[in-house]
């Protein structure tokens, strides 16, 4: 069942990159928890479909479209970790961002996503996750 949940975290990563944000909600239960780092500039914890919007339109807002090319993809039961580049351009700002990303999604027993935690380093992200580096 575990690599279903790495199947679905992997289609979501390419839904996002195709601007297909509706699919990745579609997984994810209403009462997700998306849960940012305190050096994240939009720091926080985002409760619903409504808050992960929101967190999503913050960053689109300051750097454009998102994008995210997986470098890991971690079977952790009933979490997957994905460790991640994210790049972006707004050319109206002027403002680009590249950089490395860890996150952690948490699946309940009908494979819907109920939790994102992210994490700025891979280690973080595997003891979140309960895996030992």
């Amino acid at each position: 069942m575990s690599e279903h949940r790495v199947q679905l975290v992997r289609r979501g990563f390419n839904a996002w990159n195709q601007r297909d944000p509706r699919w990745v909600l579609e997984h994810m239960s209403p009462q997700i928890e998306w849960i940012t780092p305190p050096t994240d500039p939009y720091a926080g914890t985002y409760r619903g479909h409504q808050g992960v919007e929101e967190f999503w339109s913050r960053w689109r807002t300051a750097v454009g479209e998102l994008r995210f090319d997986l470098d890991e993809l971690i079977d952790a039961g009933e979490h997957v970790v994905v460790i991640a580049r994210r790049t972006a351009n707004n050319p109206a700002t002027g403002l680009q961002i590249s950089d490395a990303i860890a996150q952690v999604f948490t699946f309940d027993g009908d494979d819907v996503c109920v939790r994102v935690e992210e994490f700025h380093g891979r280690e973080a992200a595997l003891r979140a996750a309960g895996l030992d580096s």
